[in-house]
């Protein structure tokens, strides 16, 4: 996965001259594009100044809420998708003032181009699909490799169902969960991942407990496991909301919901996640997990949306 694309070896990260601590950006697919988000004020004026050298972007954004700026530098990044990782090219960065996108902080979005002609290899992203872009990596590309077969509807019902009752062994589940992402409880996914030999696949859930003392809990989790629970990792270990009038009215641990998973670097798998805070909505994130690692990669407000 880590095949050198020649012509941009000796090219430096976006982060030699953005001096904020952002190492990746997610996204999404485009044709031969990709469109990744970074919300935070210090990248974009460090990113605006280097491409125009004005240290006046706010200033700029308070009279036109978006600025576009010709970014063909020889920027690299290299963007990780389900298909694998394939290099591409900044060529336009556009600036967007606080609150435009649903975020409180200026959204810089970064506009990569892929090599013309396919050859970026098979790991060049379908259209419309999520994207991770590596913004201090020199650039590569790789095949995402073999993903484990899928499974049918009940054996995935069963595997949710099992991982949550291993996070909850002394509980009673209330109801068996159903297959859906956008559910708030009694619902998890599975995502198959790719696998050298044992089938492997990660595993989300939110669902309610009834503990022997009567008390209503949410439990939440994310796993990477085989379909026998032999080779089992929390990635995001079990997290408890008690449940009042079947609501969380307190503040505490957010619920997940496992929306995909895509090719990491050296091999690796990041999961897409969302982080869901139901007391407090827009501390709510879309992020990008590494399973071996459970590092956040990158994340973005959950309710980030660019016009």
């Amino acid at each position: 996965m880590h095949r050198a694309y020649s012509s941009v070896v000796l090219v430096l990260g976006l982060l030699a001259c953005a001096r904020s601590a952002q190492h990746a950006a997610l996204g999404w697919s485009l044709g031969g594009e990709a469109h990744v988000f970074v919300s935070d004020d210090r990248f974009a004026r460090d990113l605006y100044k280097d491409l125009t050298g004005s240290g006046r972007l706010t200033d700029s954004l308070g009279r036109r809420p978006l600025l576009a700026v010709d970014a063909r530098r020889g920027r690299t990044a290299t963007v990780l998708s389900a298909n694998g990782a394939a290099p591409a090219r900044l060529t336009l960065a556009r600036f967007h003032a606080r609150e435009t996108c649903g975020s409180p902080e200026i959204v810089t979005e970064l506009v990569f181009a892929f090599p013309p002609g396919g050859t970026a290899g098979r790991g060049t992203p379908t259209s419309h699909v999520t994207v991770v872009a590596l913004l201090s990596t020199t650039a590569f590309a790789g095949g995402a490799g073999t993903s484990s077969p899928a499974m049918s509807r009940a054996n995935a019902l069963d595997l949710v169902s099992r991982v949550a009752q291993r996070a909850e062994s002394r509980a009673t589940l209330i109801r068996p969960a159903a297959l859906d992402p956008d559910r708030a409880a009694d619902a998890g996914e599975v995502v198959p991942l790719r696998a050298p030999s044992a089938p492997r696949y990660a595993v989300g859930f939110r669902t309610r407990f009834i503990a022997l003392g009567g008390d209503t809990t949410l439990v939440t989790g994310v796993a990477v496991t085989d379909p026998q629970l032999r080779a089992f990792r929390w990635v995001i270990r079990p997290l408890r909301s008690r449940l009042t009038g079947g609501m969380i009215h307190a503040p505490g641990p957010s619920r997940y919901s496992l929306r995909g998973a895509i090719a990491g670097e050296g091999g690796g798998t990041l999961l897409l996640l969302d982080e869901i805070a139901d007391v407090s909505p827009r501390e709510s994130r879309a992020t990008a997990v590494d399973a071996a690692t459970r590092q956040v990669v990158t994340a973005q407000p959950l309710a980030l949306r660019c016009p």
